[in-house]
């Protein structure tokens, strides 16, 4: 037998360390390793060990290759001053629309979504699930758009759950339009493979890429409501909702985009406007929840032909350009630099990541 004589807990302790590309190859040398490998227990060792050393954490890209007409998944080093290049494509996305968002991650779960489809998604063991479409009976005559899409794990409950925020509307007498009616909420949880509403009143959620952040045990949007501008937070665990006013400086519509990024451990909100040169402000909310904490960190820029940021890592902000190009700048040289590595434009988006051996259609074995 390949383990020899080392008992089983030593084994563990040796595995639990590995990454999960080798923990795949492991499966395959012996039956009493591949019945360890599979359990439970190993895969909620396995991922508590990669959370306490900060170990296997990588990059995790989306994009759209237009030539291939698929969106993509590739990984890249956490050490992201290398030669600019990333691995050849790691996932090919089971979807055709380019503007997948990409939220989470969490226990290595990530949700995709172009608001009609949602898919979770393991990148580590290529494990993914297309949830079921919402079936509510709504009012008569009325019809559900989605808004925005959240996913956040209760740690309590070891719950994983899907945020949905979509507006009723009616379509109007020619036809050619929609009269909107109110906002609601409906969550999936994994656990039941279902969908329910939740009785609660929310401002309007809008959409601008990369204005969705799951941070501190909560999923924020952003909204706005009779002109004021909003964070609005999905408490994953208590399932209620805050709302954070945006800094004094935010005056919808004031021709800003907005970009929610975590830098700093802090949550930070970029605003910037999309031209040949481009400027971002970084504000901060040093206290979390309190909008009287925002403090301007700096501004980043101008910058020539980049469009958005995408993430803040290390000290270095990762942008889109306006070809499609990744690129990056350095906080502490304010040096930018190109990857090799490019995509349609406005389809990039970026997580950090840190592998798993979850299983998403086996969520219980963790209760």
């Amino acid at each position: 037998m390949a383990s020899g004589n080392l008992p089983e807990d030593v084994i563990t302790e040796i595995l639990v360390m590995l990454p999960v590309k080798s923990l795949l190859r492991c499966k395959s040398v012996c039956k009493s390793w591949y019945t360890l490998i599979i359990k439970p227990s190993f895969t909620v060792a396995h991922l508590n060990c990669n959370v306490a050393l900060r170990k296997n954490h990588s990059i995790l890209i989306k994009r759209f290759l237009k030539e291939s007409n698929i969106s993509v998944l590739s990984f890249l080093s956490d050490e992201i001053s290398g030669d600019g290049h990333v691995p050849p494509t790691e996932i090919i996305i089971p979807h055709p629309n380019h503007f997948l968002q990409m939220l989470g991650p969490c226990n290595g779960i990530i949700c995709l979504t172009d608001h009609r489809d949602i898919i979770l998604c393991n990148p580590s063991i290529r494990d993914f699930k297309v949830l079921p479409a919402p079936s509510f009976n709504y009012p008569q005559g009325l019809f559900s758009r989605t808004l925005n899409v959240g996913f956040g794990l209760d740690p309590h409950s070891s719950e994983y759950k899907v945020i949905r925020i979509a507006e009723l509307h009616e379509d109007d007498e020619d036809g050619v339009g929609y009269v909107f009616h109110y906002v609601i909420v409906e969550i999936y949880d994994l656990k039941t493979d279902s969908w329910r509403g939740i009785d609660v009143v929310v401002p309007y959620v809008c959409y601008f890429p990369c204005s969705q952040l799951l941070f501190n045990g909560a999923f924020h949007w952003w909204a706005y409501d009779h002109g004021d501008e909003w964070i609005l937070a999905f408490h994953i665990s208590t399932e209620v909702f805050q709302e954070t006013r945006l800094p004094d400086v935010c005056a919808f519509p004031d021709g800003n985009e907005r970009a929610f990024l975590v830098l700093n451990e802090s949550f930070a909100l970029l605003l910037f406007d999309s031209s040949e040169q481009t400027s971002f402000d970084i504000w901060l909310m040093t206290e979390y929840g309190f909008a009287e904490s925002w403090t301007k960190h700096c501004t980043i820029g101008p910058l020539v032909q980049v469009e958005r940021p995408v993430l803040f890592w290390k000290h270095e902000l990762l942008l889109e350009k306006a070809n499609g190009q990744l690129v990056s700048y350095d906080l502490k040289s304010q040096r930018l630099k190109e990857f090799q590595v490019h995509g349609a434009q406005e389809s990039f988006r970026a997580l950090v990541y840190s592998e798993s051996l979850v299983l998403i259609k086996r969520e219980s074995d963790f209760n």
